[in-house]
């Protein structure tokens, strides 16, 4: 049962690394990367719909608008990660929604204060408030879920 708290944990760490590593990148390059995978969106979008989506007058907001969901994907991840471990760790259910938060919260906070030293980049407080929507997104479908789950069971024992 340790080895698999350990390997939770670990998760958490490899995880808060790739982001570490995403926010390390200089600007140019992050900006570069994220419009690559914009125009790789995009193609998928016209393949699908079947007639050109995104005019280059509205593809600097689609890009941005990639950035910032990779942001709430990031911290998505991050929390069910951060919850798992806490959970794994013997923490009761309302302990690991509030470790979880607390957590992710200082790391978002902490990974904007690390890219004031990243030439290009710079901390932003709506970036932090863009990761909490990834932060309590996950919480939120945990909430859904437990209630849901435990409905179920009263609903099977009556």
């Amino acid at each position: 049962m340790k080895r698999k708290i350990y390997i939770r944990w670990a998760l958490v760490f490899v995880w808060m690394a790739v982001i570490f590593y995403f926010s390390s990148q200089e600007g140019a390059i992050s900006h570069q990367k994220s419009f690559s995978i914009a125009i790789f969106a995009e193609r998928i979008i016209e393949f699908i719909a079947g007639r050109d989506f995104i005019t280059s007058a509205n593809r600097k907001g689609f890009e941005f608008l990639i950035r910032k969901i990779a942001h709430v994907t990031e911290y998505f991840i991050l929390s069910m990660l951060f919850y798992k471990a806490f959970f794994e760790s013997g923490k009761s259910t309302r302990q690991c929604f509030v470790l979880t938060a607390i957590f992710s919260v200082l790391y978002a906070i902490s990974d904007e204060i690390h890219q004031i030293f990243v030439s290009g980049r710079g901390p932003s407080p709506v970036d932090v408030m863009i990761d909490s929507i990834g932060i309590f997104g996950y919480m939120g479908v945990k909430a859904v879920k437990g209630r849901f789950k435990r409905s179920k069971q009263g609903n099977l024992q009556s």
